[in-house]
Formats: structure tokens, sequence, C-alpha cells
């Protein structure tokens, strides 16, 4: 699976990556129709709590699948954007 990033308000972070290949990768072996994927992290520098931007677009043979999360940290935002993504591959079959 070809992964792209792209960063906004925030350096280029390797673990953040390694971390975004460790949620879908697990995906496209489940979903062998999954060929790649667009991933954007973006920190909005707000006073909220929620400021820290992951945001998936899943390329699939047929279409294409988005999930967005704003968290308190972009481990989390990674982490509830992919459970996002595996839920709408599942509802997809």
């Amino acid at each position: 699976m070809e992964l792209q990033f792209k960063y906004v308000n925030i350096p280029k972070n390797n673990y953040f990556e390694y971390l975004v290949e460790e949620h879908l990768n697990p995906l496209a072996k489940k979903f062998p129709y999954v060929i790649g994927a667009s991933v954007y992290f973006k920190v909005k520098n707000k006073s909220t709590d929620l400021d820290n931007v992951c945001k998936i677009k899943l390329n699939t043979m047929d279409n294409t699948i988005y999930a967005i999360a704003e968290e308190r940290s972009i481990e989390l935002a990674i982490k509830k954007t992919s459970q996002t993504l595996e839920s709408k591959l599942k509802d997809s079959n």
C-alpha cells in the first residue's frame, strides 16, 4: 500500500508515519482492495484541547473513504481515524 504524508503547522515526524503504517497495514491485509492512502497531520494551534488533527483519505479499487479525528494528541487522532476507517470498510462489504 502506498502512503503519502502531508504536514500543516507541524514538522515532519517519522514516529507519526510509523504509527499510521502500524494501523493501516493490517487494514490493507484484511481488506485487500485497499491500495493507498493520503494522510494529513495538522496542529490548529488554538486554545482548545482538541487541536491535533489526523485526516486519512483511503483509496480502494472502487472508491475513496475519508476519516478525520481531532484529539488532544496526534497519536490519539491517528488511532481514532484508523478505527473509523476500519468501521467504514466493514460497512462497505
